[in-house]
């Protein structure tokens, strides 16, 4: 029985259907971490790793920050390790406490929140690290939201680079038209969602919920 069947399960006496509710609980708390667009790892006090949902899986596997060493969650670089060792230790102190890792200039933050959980007789320690964001908005919620708002596949393509934090004239540059046509997509962008900014409008997607594409690319699992 896994770790997130045993800490969902209920502690009463084992009964004939509980594998098929354990199994059940486990596999519906794995679904949902992994619609979640925050990298979510349980480890316990050593750092081993009780459990990634897909998008840490897919920090874990790009080895930029993190890396998953014989099951041991690890720091791409040895300057980093020790963050990750003290931020454990004040976990086991109850402590919550912030790391921030800066591979190739672009930071990933982490949250660690001490857990203590009573199991039936036993207590389970463990730490859930919580990753940041990579990007600020999922392609698919910017889709839906275009798409909703019936703007064009040049406007949405703007509208995704925007929320890139691309400007104008980088988003001109990088698609190969004029900063003129840019600004105007931005115009009928702005019109259509009845927004006065474009920083309103980035805003407005940031608070949505993110759905995260239910289409996997091999080596994210």
């Amino acid at each position: 029985m896994n770790l997130i069947a045993e800490l969902l399960a209920p502690p009463c006496e084992a009964r004939a259907d509980r594998p098929t509710s354990d199994s059940l609980q486990a596999g519906l708390l794995a679904r949902v971490l992994d619609e979640m667009d925050h990298g979510l790892l349980l480890v316990d006090l050593s750092g081993r790793i009780l459990h990634a949902n897909r998008p840490a899986r897919r920090e874990l596997v790009g080895g930029r920050a993190l890396r998953d060493v014989d099951g041991t969650l690890s720091a791409a670089q040895p300057a980093w390790q020790a963050k990750l060792r003290q931020a454990l230790k004040d976990a086991e102190r109850d402590c919550r406490s912030i790391v921030e890792l800066d591979p190739e200039g672009e930071t990933l933050s982490l949250a660690f929140v001490p857990l203590a959980v009573l199991h039936a007789t036993a207590a389970v320690d463990a730490v859930l690290i919580i990753c940041s964001r990579r990007s600020s908005c999922e392609t698919l919620t910017v889709q839906m939201f275009a798409r909703a708002k019936r703007l064009t596949p040049a406007e949405q393509a703007v509208l995704t680079q925007l929320c890139a934090g691309r400007g104008a004239q980088e988003i001109a540059c990088e698609q190969g038209i004029r900063v003129s046509t840019v600004r105007t997509h931005i115009k009928n962008v702005r019109q259509k969602t009845g927004r006065g900014s474009v920083r309103e409008i980035v805003r407005e997607l940031s608070r949505m919920p993110q759905i995260v594409s239910s289409l996997r690319l091999v080596g994210q699992d």
